[in-house]
């Protein structure tokens, strides 16, 4: 009888871990990006479709597209050098430059830094 009882008991303790380690309900919990941007995980971008880009911030870089899209890139960590030296170099393997996967080099001073994630700005209409 005791051991059926401790047996539930484990299964009722383990179910309850199991419940304690699930993600929280996020649908209902907008961040502040997700109202002026459309956020799409694991995003990319095909760099020969780059119309333009422009270093807005140290940590900021807004790719134009030829289709008229327009896309940030909010990079992880400030990346010193880059709003002053207006420019980046990068190496692309594949074709596409994917969220959290290049590498750039900011012009003139080679420092390596990580991009981020690729946010998609709404059309303007």
């Amino acid at each position: 009888m005791f051991i059926g009882r401790l047996a539930s008991v484990a299964t009722i303790a383990f179910a309850g871990l199991l419940s304690a380690c699930t993600s929280p309900d996020t649908s209902s919990a907008a961040g502040p990006a997700s109202a002026t941007h459309a956020s799409i995980e694991n995003s990319c971008i095909n760099p020969t479709e780059i119309k333009r880009q422009k270093v807005l911030s140290d940590q900021e870089i807004q790719f134009e597209l030829r289709n008229g899209e327009v896309w940030i890139n909010h990079l992880p960590r400030v990346c010193p050098g880059l709003k002053f030296q207006q420019g980046f170099s990068w190496e692309i393997r594949g074709t596409l430059a994917c969220s959290n996967q290049e590498m750039i080099r900011v012009k003139e001073e080679g420092t390596p830094c990580m991009l981020g994630e690729f946010l998609r700005l709404p059309p303007q209409s």
